[in-house]
């Protein structure tokens, strides 16, 4: 039942994937501030010597697809071999421009909850797989694991919009079956200085499919489009309402105003002023700027609130 339903989503992504394909042209040069590369773990899965069919590595993607999926592999062949091994699946994006990681557990049923994430600035969506893989596992969580930046350049049209962001993730959770309130939206630094706004579109096309977000190491960045639509009151007064929010610092942070304690504490400011609510806050004065995933405890404390939240309902 669950490879088949990935197998349909796939399709069905695929061939609005192959409608919309296209080659997409930068706009205006807007550099960001470098220093929220992607975290590495210690150590890297090893490589297989046959990986897993689930991930349909023959499959023919659009050109634009296959290039970034080239480049992804490239980057980091072990943690893509290891999320095919886990029979992950890649799936193309509904406009041909990227693709997202796909994982449901053996045991999946209707309903499963799911962890949606994006990576850092310049990062790789298996990069996010591998780290979260084994939670998500253990806690019988499906993932699915969007690569949002298109392989190079530095501006925000070389990655997806927040809005955009939002639109391929519901397609995707929603052809994996995923249940609004039932998934748990992490965003890593850049991914998190966006994260606000990719949750309050969520909630303002009516899906609330996020029970949970975690705001790992990006306060919002106040240029950054969804940001300024939040602020200018584009989408009311308070379009976080109802929200939750887990988010992480770590004291070590080399850009400390923007990532670290101070910024974080900041962004639940900030997350309040329009309407959401913070139900822990995870300072870690050890930690540099990619502590959460090195650190067992933060990740299951980050969980367990999800876990209450899932409770809850």
């Amino acid at each position: 039942m669950r490879r088949l339903s990935l197998l349909s989503l796939f399709a069905a992504v695929a061939l609005l994937a192959a409608c919309n394909g296209r080659d997409t042209s930068p706009g205006a040069d807007r550099n960001e501030t470098p220093g929220d590369a992607q975290p590495s773990t210690a150590a890297s899965a090893p490589p297989s010597a046959s990986p897993s069919a689930s991930a349909s590595p023959a499959t023919v993607f659009p050109p634009a697809v296959q290039s970034l999926l080239d480049q992804a592999k490239a980057a980091g062949r072990n943690r893509y071999l290891y999320a095919i091994d886990q029979g992950a699946t890649v799936v193309p994006t509904s406009d041909g421009r990227s693709f997202a990681i796909v994982w449901q557990p053996d045991t999946a049923g209707d309903g499963v909850p799911f962890i949606a994430t994006i990576h850092g600035h310049a990062g790789w969506a298996f990069n996010e797989f591998f780290l979260w893989h084994q939670y998500a596992r253990e806690r019988g969580y499906g993932i699915v694991a969007l690569q949002w930046w298109f392989g190079q350049g530095e501006r925000f049209q070389d990655y997806y919009s927040p809005r955009e962001v939002n639109r391929e993730l519901s397609i995707i959770l929603g052809g994996a079956g995923a249940e609004p309130g039932k998934v748990l939206f992490h965003g890593f630094s850049r991914g998190s200085a966006n994260s606000y706004a990719v949750v309050a579109y969520d909630r303002a096309a009516g899906q609330r499919y996020y029970g949970l977000a975690i705001a790992n190491a990006g306060k919002p960045g106040l240029d950054f489009p969804g940001n300024v639509d939040i602020e200018s009151g584009a989408m009311g007064s308070q379009p976080l309402s109802g929200s939750k929010w887990v988010t992480f610092c770590g004291g070590k942070d080399e850009h400390p105003e923007r990532d670290g304690c101070p910024g974080m504490r900041e962004a639940a400011t900030w997350i309040e002023r329009y309407g959401g609510v913070v139900l822990k806050a995870i300072e870690d004065p050890e930690a540099d700027h990619g502590g959460f995933h090195h650190n067992a405890v933060h990740i299951n404390a980050a969980l367990d609130v999800f876990a209450g939240q899932l409770k809850g309902q």
